[in-house]
């Protein structure tokens, strides 16, 4: 800071009640006493109290008011206006310094505020740009979640369909298993009951085998017993014989019955039964077509 010029010791009166040197005392003490209600420390409310402007104006009051000191005063006025105005030039320069200097600090501050402010706005979007990236971040991952959820339930419905094709095709295999089982169960119960009919004919047929020979053993032993006997043979009608086992024809028939052979007569054919002790009798069926 530069060092502050002390004020000249003798002040400049006329300056300080804004009068020329030529002014008469009444100008003077009309100017004095304008300047004394306003610059008066009980009149400057709520302003700076300090008293030295009034002092200055009841200095050149005094000075000025009386004569001889007003002629004293004028004798050295030119040198004390003079070191004034070097002292209010100096004093000018002081300031002008001081307030390029104010200004150059106030012009620094407002350049570090503003350098602040652009360090604060470019850490603001620094935050703003590493908070967008942030939710930028988040969304990407929420998506990426949102697709592996979408893909693990399409690989979930696929892996469902697949193990539900899969077992309706099981079902399907066993159904027809099952149609197969029960198939050849129904053809094995059909061939159990062909063999069961067939050995039930085969038993039939030994056992009429079996009965027709002892027929013929018991035919045989009527016969010759029969031909030693002399009875004479009756012919009877008979009702006809009913044998199914045989297959007999039951139309246009005409049995004759003797005691011990029966004749079975139609036409074109001739059957002979003979009959013994135990009333069994046989055909034994003979073509007589000449």
């Amino acid at each position: 800071m530069d060092d502050e010029v002390e004020p000249p010791r003798i002040g400049d009166h006329y300056a300080d009640l804004g009068v020329s040197q030529t002014a008469n005392r009444a100008q003077i003490r009309k100017a004095y006493l304008n300047l004394a209600r306003t610059t008066y420390p009980d009149k400057k409310l709520g302003k700076n109290t300090d008293t030295a402007d009034f002092r200055k104006v009841q200095e050149a009051w005094e000075c000025l008011s009386d004569s001889n000191r007003r002629a004293d005063y004028d004798k050295i006025y030119f040198d004390v206006q003079d070191s004034w105005s070097s002292y209010r030039k100096s004093e000018a320069s002081r300031r002008a310094r001081e307030e390029r200097r104010t200004a150059e600090e106030q012009a620094k501050q407002e350049r570090k505020e503003a350098e602040a402010e652009r360090i604060r706005k470019l850490d603001e979007q620094r935050h703003l740009a590493q908070e967008k990236a942030r939710l930028e971040k988040i969304r990407e991952e929420k998506m990426r979640q949102a697709e592996e959820r979408s893909r693990e339930a399409a690989r979930r419905a696929w892996d469902e369909k697949q193990r539900a094709a899969k077992e309706r095709i099981r079902q399907e295999r066993i159904a027809e298993a099952e149609k197969r089982s029960e198939e050849a169960a129904e053809r094995l119960r059909v061939e159990h009951q062909k063999a069961a009919a067939e050995r039930l004919r085969a038993t039939q047929i030994e056992e009429r085998l079996d009965a027709a020979r002892r027929i013929w053993e018991a035919l045989g032993q009527a016969s010759e017993a029969s031909s030693q006997e002399t009875e004479p043979t009756q012919f009877l009608p008979v009702d006809p014989c009913a044998h199914p086992q045989f297959q007999w024809p039951k139309q246009k028939r005409q049995a004759f019955y003797r005691s011990d052979i029966l004749e079975f007569r139609d036409s074109g054919t001739a059957a002979k039964f003979i009959v013994g002790p135990a009333a069994r009798c046989l055909a034994s069926i003979v073509d007589i077509n000449p």
